[in-house]
Parts: C-alpha cells; sequence; structure tokens
C-alpha cells in the first residue's frame, strides 16, 4: 500500500506518471484499490496508457443486507472509478458482466469492451498427485469461503446437526476452510453450545494452496451454499477434480457446474441433508487430466490477446 501511495504521488517520491513506459499498458485485477480513485489522479496525464480494470463483482450493491453497512459506498466507488478510468473491463463471469454493466451507466458513461474469462486453476490443482493420508478413512466434506454471512455458513451448521441427530458417530465431517470475515463469531456460535457439532465441524484457516488442492481430491464433496457470488472458484477447483459437489442456485454456480453438480435453494435444508448423505466417500482419487484452458497460461494469453486489441481512450 505504501509503494502505491509514493507512485501515485500521495507521497512525494517517483511519480508513476513519469516513470511509466510510453504506450504500456495498465492493468488493475484487485478491484479493492479502485475504492480509492485518488490512485488513479495520474492516469489523467498520461492519455497514451491503455487501461484495463477487473471488477468481480457487484454484490454489495445488489445485496446490502448480506455485506457490513460501508462496502455498498466503496463498491459504488469501486465500479465508478472504472467506468471513469477503463479503456476495457474484465470480468470472470457473464453474470458479473450483466451486473456491473446494469449499475454502470448511472456512473459517468456506458460500459466499454468487456471480456468474460473464467478464472484459471492455481498450479496447485493441476500437479497434486495424493489426498492427504490421514484422512484416507475419514468421510469429510469441504466449503472453502471466506466466514461471513452472505456465504451461508450457518445453513451447513443446521444441515450437520441434522446428520448428527440421524446418523451419530457415523455422520460424516465437515471442514471449513476459510478466514473470519464480517460476524464469523456469531456464524460459528454453534460450534461452542453444541459439543457434538464441534467434533464434526472444524474450520481451518491458513492452508497453503498444495494443502488445499490435497484436501480437495479426497474430499466426499464441494459444499457452495453461498446466496450471492461474482464467481464460483470453489465449484470450478473440485469439477477439475472431479470431486462431487453442491452447490445454491444461483447464477454464477450455474455458469460453472458441471454436469454431476447438484443445485438446490440456498435454504432448502431437507434437500441439503438428503444430497450430503447420498454421496459416497471421497477416498484416494488420482487427479484428472486438467484441460489446457483451465491453466494460467492460457488465462494471461486470452487476456493479452484482448487487451492488445484495446487502444487508449484517447486514440
Amino acid at each position: 500500500m505504501l509503494r502505491m501511495l509514493y507512485a501515485t504521488r500521495l507521497f512525494p517520491q517517483r511519480s508513476a506518471a513519469r516513470a511509466v513506459p510510453a504506450n504500456a499498458v495498465y492493468l488493475n485485477t484487485g478491484q479493492l484499490g479502485l475504492a480509492m480513485p485518488s490512485f488513479f489522479d495520474w492516469l489523467a496525464k498520461r492519455p497514451d496508457i491503455t487501461r484495463a480494470m477487473m471488477v468481480h463483482d457487484v454484490i454489495p450493491i445488489d445485496y446490502p443486507h448480506l455485506v457490513s453497512a460501508k462496502a455498498p459506498v466503496y463498491h459504488r466507488q469501486m465500479v465508478r472509478t472504472a467506468a471513469e478510468n477503463a479503456d476495457c473491463l474484465l470480468f470472470n463471469s457473464a453474470y458479473t458482466r450483466d451486473t456491473v454493466t446494469a449499475v454502470m451507466p448511472g456512473m459517468n458513461g456506458p460500459c466499454p469492451p468487456a471480456l468474460v474469462r473464467s478464472l484459471p486453476l492455481s498450479p496447485a490443482f493441476i500437479t497434486v498427485r495424493t489426498t492427504v493420508a490421514e484422512l484416507a478413512d475419514t468421510r469429510y466434506f469441504l466449503a472453502v469461503s471466506t466466514i461471513e454471512p452472505r456465504k451461508n455458513h450457518a445453513l451447513l451448521l443446521r444441515v450437520w446437526q441434522r446428520l448428527i441427530e440421524t446418523m451419530g458417530p457415523a455422520a460424516p465431517h465437515l471442514i471449513i476452510v476459510g478466514a473470519a470475515g464480517n460476524l464469523a463469531e456469531t456464524i460459528l456460535a454453534p460450534l461452542q453450545s453444541d459439543p457434538a457439532l464441534r467434533a464434526r465441524v472444524h474450520p481451518v484457516v491458513g492452508l497453503s494452496s498444495p494443502a488445499l488442492a490435497s484436501l480437495v481430491l479426497g474430499a466426499a464433496g464441494m459444499l457452495c451454499p453461498s446466496l450471492a457470488e461474482g464467481f464460483g472458484l470453489s465449484l470450478l477447483e473440485a469439477g477439475a477434480l472431479h470431486v462431487p459437489t453442491i452447490a445454491s442456485d444461483i447464477p454464477a454456480h450455474r455458469e460453472v457446474a458441471g454436469a454431476t453438480t447438484i443445485l438446490l435453494a440456498a435454504n432448502d435444508e431437507v434437500g441439503w441433508t438428503r444430497a450430503i448423505s447420498d454421496l459416497p466417500a471421497g477416498g484416494m482419487r488420482r487427479r484428472p487430466d486438467i484441460p489446457s484452458a483451465m491453466t494460467e497460461t492460457a488465462y494471461c494469453r486470452d487476456i493479452v490477446d484482448f487487451i492488445s486489441g484495446i487502444g487508449p481512450r484517447a486514440a
């Protein structure tokens, strides 16, 4: 952050407006920095630069009840910064493109040219060879996401209470992989008051990508109950490894879902309980062949090819 502040001249040091080579491409995939428009003031002095920006979603604008109170304000500024500065936009899904472009006309102009390109797999998911040996005899499911209200972990905890009640010691385990987000303590509170639930549900944080890939490979299933998403990355990762997936029936998930994906309403406790019970154990899978289109090399090539055909607005 300090380097960005220096480069954008909020601190007196080397200016990006002078340092960036002529006719360069400025590519911003982080989105969060777009909430601070002063970071992009230097672009006004460089009309030769082509600006490509990625917008991940407009969930805080469309679903303000699922995020913190300040998030919609910051997110509107992100979209406004992209509308005012970008020569082209990058999206991870058609759903995100459609929802962003629906908001953008009210923010200083129409949507610029855009590319929809699914995210690639991390190299760890392409090179993974083995499952976690210590869990070979354990039937477990995964939920991979930040712990916050829109990810709908509360549904999974209620489902696991049902599974424990009906299956007893035979109930599967649930591993929740993700950092604590907004209201995480409240969401996970049932684990503190229910010892049986705590023995079967395990929040985990800080896994490396290779560790996560091995964990996914051995899972009985990936669970994605989100109320809203811009892109279903966990669904993509599990599908690439031929791990069964159960996901909420929302537009972003429908784009990524495979033929064997089970799509259910995000509030259907009975349906989720039944679907989880019916899936067989994971065991020691072997990594399947991954299509070349899902690699980072192919992804970057497609991004570069698209941006190469875009010129700066001044041109």
